[in-house]
């Protein structure tokens, strides 16, 4: 009988052992399944970012070619530039649906808004919708501010700190002649 505090000290103990060993386990499980998501979630944001710069990029030259705004090297809308622009927009397209896996609620949300923004840039560079310079600038200043809110979203997913307020670049920058007055 005086060996009955003994043996269950020892029972206890190794009861304590294996639960704090399983709980350690457990969580270390977690971390590594985090950080693994963690980055296939930043490869599938940085791709679809990608996406959406080359789309908005060769939107906004073929828009140029139009005469909706002022790039210093516009696109002709030939055949092969728009088979181009056709298949940055799938790039973009294949894009999202990494994001349909691994992103939050918000951040889907304002991917949803940017892809939007970045249609009506095509459609307008298309000349799919009748477009002026101002209705560019337009949609040009709601895409831009789609993509600040899409990368922020993103950032907060990651749990990446907030880079804080960032001030806005004039557009045009002072030292590009004006050839339009329309164009400030």
């Amino acid at each position: 009988m005086d060996q009955l505090p003994t043996l269950l000290g020892v029972v206890v103990g190794g009861l304590m052992s294996y639960v704090v060993g399983a709980l350690t386990e457990r969580s270390r499980w977690r971390r590594q399944q985090e950080i693994r998501w963690d980055g296939q979630l930043l490869q599938a944001y940085s791709d679809y970012g990608h996406a959406v710069k080359e789309c908005a990029t060769r939107y906004l030259r073929l828009a140029a070619h139009r005469g909706l705004t002022d790039h210093p090297a516009p696109l002709e809308p030939t055949d092969a530039e728009l088979e181009q622009a056709a298949a940055a927009e799938s790039r973009r397209a294949a894009a999202v649906e990494a994001l349909h896996l691994l992103t939050d609620a918000e951040t889907a949300e304002a991917v949803q808004r940017l892809n939007r923004c970045v249609w009506h840039l095509e459609w307008l560079a298309r000349g799919q919708l009748p477009g002026e310079p101002s209705s560019w600038a337009q949609a040009f200043h709601e895409y831009r501010a789609a993509r600040d809110e899409f990368y922020e979203r993103a950032r907060r997913s990651l749990r990446v700190a907030e880079m804080g307020p960032v001030r806005e670049a004039p557009w045009p920058p002072p030292w590009r002649p004006v050839r339009n007055p329309s164009d400030r």
